[in-house]
């Protein structure tokens, strides 16, 4: 494999009336969905494209049928004015489209070097792999990018921000000439950003049209020269950013506009103290920390990527172990310290990851929402299905949640219906305190928004939430007050009057 083409212009000219690729009236159904209709997506080369739409819009099917993953069932595609037939990831990878999805696709015990080069390794002239040519080559691909990674390196050992960048150099020795970034910035810290919209910025400046997938709205406008925005698989509209404002483009995304995205109902948090939290350590992370949290009050914790932040969610609810200190609900000690005396007092979480520690998707709407609750229901030892499905009912009606039937099974939903199933189960059971660990991660604006209330709504009811997230918009958005971990301890807590964002970053930093 050579690595010849690290700028356009030390290899074939670009012609830069030519779109780098033009997708035409692209259709894609499944059984009983249209995944897309008559679909139309141009890309320039040197640009960076926005590609936004709602969950369930058709992001995902779009960018699989660039990658080969899918076959398009009408339309035509074509890479630099020739017309293309895209019917696999190798096709893909031929005309030079590299996908880099949300989970990166890369072998863990292989080094950086050996990932690169995948597909086909260097050889010498007996040939053997020529292991020099491929390290060498690597970082050579890693100046291109102005990037530094050791190509020794084993890639299960680098942080997401690094193993993204070796897909970044992996799509440069492929020679590609469109780079698909599918929401790279969703385990990334402020200052990995930053690195990665540099590294961005410098594809786009090597002449290759960059596709930038994400639900971020402050993102897209600060990297992207045009966004398109598809709707129930439709094309919607294709502007440069200049032309929208965060208003404009939250209503071509869900067809409506949205007053306030961080919507505020309720009054002042009370006096009463619902959680205490005092001198409370961890074996690993956690280092005394100490904090009161007010019913009727959202107290927002944010840091950068490994502050402690999951893991004091997860210690305050029981699940992590502590090593001293103690937390106290309504004045009542969490003890023994578990999960399940913490629901006993009325506390729960919604889980930073809610597939795999939150859901069990195989199973139906209202099995997932009642499982904190069974006993409720339960007569001699049986649970009485009509009330269960009662019960279940009237939360999927005050949510609002989206789905065919109680029936349906909850992995078949979106993000932001998950999302709401997991909050009816925990008010099924009765809180006092809810902890939720990054609650719109993987959400759409208009989930969002709705998510957003829900919180301000629980906070209202008289709950303490205590939220966990990564997004200072929601963080000022939200909070009534704001605490600011730095490597497992608390730095600071502040009002929502004076929070600003430079000083939570000073206090994050430390």
């Amino acid at each position: 494999m050579s690595v010849d083409f690290l700028h356009p212009s030390e290899g074939a000219a670009i012609d830069g009336n030519v779109p780098a690729l033009e997708l035409r009236g692209i259709d894609k159904r499944f059984p009983g969905v249209v995944a897309l209709e008559n679909v139309d997506f141009t890309l320039e080369a040197g640009k960076i494209h926005a590609l936004m739409g709602e969950n369930g819009a058709g992001k995902s099917t779009l960018i699989k049928i660039m990658a080969g993953v899918y076959g398009k069932e009408a339309g035509t595609i074509r890479m630099r004015g020739r017309e293309v037939d895209i019917k696999s990831p190798r096709d893909s990878l031929k005309e030079g489209i590299k996908v880099v999805f949300q989970e990166i696709a890369l072998i863990s015990e292989f080094t950086v070097a050996e990932n690169i080069f995948l597909e086909g390794y260097p050889t010498g002239k007996m040939g053997s792999i020529d292991w020099k040519k491929i390290r060498a080559d690597s970082a050579a691909l890693f100046n291109r990018i102005g990037f530094n990674v050791d190509p020794a390196a084993r890639t299960g050992s680098l942080p997401v921000s690094q193993q993204q960048m070796v897909e970044i150099a992996r799509a440069l020795a492929h020679e590609a000439r469109v780079v698909v970034m599918d929401e790279p910035t969703s385990s990334l810290t402020p200052n990995e950003v930053s690195l990665l919209f540099t590294v961005i910025r410098r594809l786009a400046a090597l002449g290759i049209a960059v596709v930038y997938v994400s639900h971020k709205l402050d993102e897209v406008f600060e990297i992207a020269d045009t966004v398109t925005v598809l709707r129930d698989g439709r094309h919607i509209s294709t502007k440069p950013i200049g032309e929208h404002t965060n208003d404009t483009l939250i209503q071509d995304m869900i067809g409506r506009r949205i007053d306030s995205l961080f919507p505020r109902q309720r009054g002042a948090a009370g006096s009463r103290i619902a959680l205490s939290v005092e001198g409370l350590s961890t074996a690993k992370k956690l280092h005394d920390v100490s904090f009161e949290a007010r019913a009727g009050e959202v107290l927002g914790f944010f840091g950068l990527m490994g502050a402690g932040r999951t893991e004091l969610a997860k210690a305050i609810v029981g699940y992590d172990p502590i090593t001293s200190g103690t937390i106290t609900v309504d004045g009542i000690r969490l003890a023994p310290h578990d999960t399940r005396t913490g629901v006993k007092l009325g506390i729960g979480l919604l889980t930073e990851d809610r597939k795999s520690e939150g859901l069990m998707g195989e199973l139906p709407v209202y099995q997932n929402a009642s499982l904190a609750s069974l006993g409720a229901f339960a007569r001699l030892g049986f649970v009485d299905k009509a009330r269960e499905h009662r019960a279940v009912q009237d939360y999927v009606d005050r949510f609002r949640i989206k789905t065919p039937s109680l029936f349906q099974q909850v992995k078949n939903l979106s993000g932001g219906n998950q999302q709401k199933v997991l909050i009816a189960r925990w008010l099924m059971r009765g809180l006092k305190v809810i902890v939720v660990d990054e609650p719109t991660r993987g959400i759409d604006v208009g989930a969002k928004s709705e998510i957003f209330a829900l919180i301000d709504r629980l906070a209202g009811e008289g709950l303490a939430v205590i939220m966990m997230t990564s997004e200072m918009p929601e963080l000022l958005g939200l909070a009534d007050r704001i605490a600011v971990m730095c490597e497992g301890r608390l730095t600071v807590i502040m009002s929502r009057e004076e929070a600003t964002q430079e000083k939570i970053l000073n206090a994050a930093i430390g």
